[in-house]
């Protein structure tokens, strides 16, 4: 198991411990201390006891992957960039002399925009505290984006015009929705994720 071998020797400096007192705090050889400091290698116990040592959360000690990064990195201009078409419309039906469908649109956008910050900050969370993210992949946060969205839309145009806008609201959340739904269907349909062919 991958450990992060640069946190644990953060942590063990910060505190002042040397390797030996680490591995006596840890309950562990001074054999394992430093070959998770050279490598990041050891066992799922091995970064239990490490966590248990430090008082921190197991996720710390975890290395992120690049796959991991560029994910919350996609999700994140995502989410700026949602906002910032939100904006735009809502300036635009400002400006337009308060035109209500940009208005709603600029509204349901932003909101849209906030809901993926929001996952992807709780999903950060999780993930430092060992725990799985709630939403798997970028596919089921931007799904569930378009879904609140269309929410929005029904409800504003409820609001506003005393009309539900049913058509509108409703294409945006079932996309929405179909995309949010998808990943676990498929998992069920299939049987889990494809899995690459092994090298000779």
């Amino acid at each position: 198991m991958s450990i992060n071998a640069e946190q644990v020797r953060a942590l063990r400096e910060s505190r002042g411990w040397s390797q030996e007192h680490l591995a006596e705090v840890a309950g562990l050889s001074l054999r394992t201390i430093q070959r998770v400091e050279a490598d990041g290698r050891g066992s799922r116990e091995t970064k239990l006891s490490l966590a248990a040592a430090f008082d921190v959360p197991l996720g710390r000690l975890s290395v992120v992957g690049v796959g991991d990064a560029g994910q919350d990195s996609a999700v994140g201009k995502s989410s700026f960039s949602l906002m910032t078409i939100g904006t735009f419309f809502v300036l635009l039906g400002l400006i337009a002399g308060v035109f209500v469908p940009l208005l709603v649109a600029g509204s349901a956008v932003l909101v849209s925009g906030l809901s993926v910050y929001a996952i992807d900050y709780l999903n950060g969370m999780r993930r430092a505290a060992g725990m799985p993210p709630l939403l798997p992949d970028a596919a089921s946060i931007s799904g569930l984006s378009l879904f609140i969205s269309g929410v929005m839309v029904v409800l504003l145009g409820l609001s506003i015009n005393g009309e539900l806008w049913w058509m509108p609201g409703g294409v945006l959340a079932g996309i929405g929705l179909a995309a949010l739904l998808w990943p676990p269907l498929r998992r069920r349909i299939i049987g889990g994720e494809p899995t690459p062919p092994s090298a000779e």
